[in-house]
């Protein structure tokens, strides 16, 4: 029987490579140490957030986190879900902030582009700004509903049909200030999940 996957091992083996203690992992991740003791042991998952910040100390994506060995591409040639993603078997990710969450329209995060269907209800709103690449870009196209974006101090309001395309380095926010619900694809290059 295959092991279950544990994001802490994952953790703690990836930190002891880059010769780090704990402390200045959780220092530098802006966590408390704590925190960190209690994901390696595998007492907990973490946030999406946390994860994110351990994974740039890391330098690694988010989504490198989650992977246990590299993919051959060559061997999957006959494997349909190795590159079609079907509307009724899209991956889920989900948030602890319920109002959120987002489908994976691409079969993994292993390539070079993220391509995700996020998913606001409404009055989803949020406090922080946060940038989650190195370089790169995203682009998200509203597909229903309503959403506001925020660059910095710049805030741009998008309906159905709207795009906008920025540097992820930048901190931003998009929220969904309205009634109804608002999804949206989100296309980002390099991967930061």
């Amino acid at each position: 029987m295959k092991e279950e996957f544990n994001i802490g091992k994952k953790i703690k083996h990836l930190r002891k490579e880059k010769g780090m203690n704990a402390k200045d992992l959780a220092k530098q991740a802006s966590i408390s140490y704590g925190m960190l003791s209690l994901l390696e042991s595998g007492s907990t998952q973490g946030s999406v957030e946390t994860l994110r910040k351990i994974s740039k100390v890391l330098d690694i994506t988010l989504a490198q986190l989650f992977t246990e060995e590299d993919i051959n591409y060559s061997k999957n040639i006959n494997n349909e879900s190795f590159y079609v993603v079907r509307e009724n078997q899209r991956k889920k990710i989900s948030f602890p902030d319920s109002s959120y969450n987002c489908e994976l329209l691409v079969p993994d995060m292993q390539g070079d582009i993220e391509l995700l269907q996020v998913n606001l209800e409404p009055f989803r709103t949020t406090s922080d700004l946060i940038s989650h690449s190195k370089s790169g870009e995203e682009c998200d196209y509203v597909l229903e509903g309503e959403i506001t974006v925020t660059l910095g101090e710049k805030e741009f309001f998008l309906r159905k049909g709207d795009t906008i395309r920025f540097n992820p380095e930048i901190p931003h926010k998009i929220e969904n200030r309205s009634t109804q619900k608002a999804s949206y694809i989100s296309i980002v290059t390099p991967v930061s999940f």
